[in-house]
């Protein structure tokens, strides 16, 4: 792990994030239940989500309990301190660690929609006060 990572888990893929997901919804669950909310919009099987789960326990993500023959899942890690670790490594990776970068390349490409630009306004001005 680089320096300022201890006790943050190794890095999540997307897939494993989508399993990330169903578990912060809604947990412990078991696989068969991560796989009802997974599977069929993502065409995977319950033995592709048996080894996300396993990738996610080793990462030290997530925590897996025994529970008769098969083990309950649940998050070790919260949503929102993964989102702004994950912001905060795109900001540092690709605008030199500025988040005012971010918005201007955003509004330079129209991503920012008026609405957003509103809202981002409205929190700047509550961030001030």
């Amino acid at each position: 792990m680089a320096a300022g990572d201890e006790g943050k888990p190794e890095r999540i893929s997307e897939a494993e994030h989508a399993v990330m997901e169903v578990l912060w919804a809604k947990s412990p669950l078991t696989a068969a239940d991560v796989c009802k909310q997974v599977c069929d919009t993502r065409g995977w099987s319950l033995a592709t989500v048996k080894t996300l789960l396993s990738r996610l326990v080793a990462k030290q993500a997530i925590d897996a309990q025994p529970d008769g023959r098969r083990y309950q899942y649940a998050p070790l890690i919260a949503r929102a301190d993964y989102v702004g670790g994950e912001s905060q490594r795109l900001v540092d990776r690709l605008f030199g660690g500025r988040p005012a970068s971010l918005f201007a390349h955003l509004a330079q490409h129209e991503a920012l929609s008026d609405a957003d630009l509103a809202e981002i306004e409205a929190l700047l001005k509550e961030l001030k006060q």
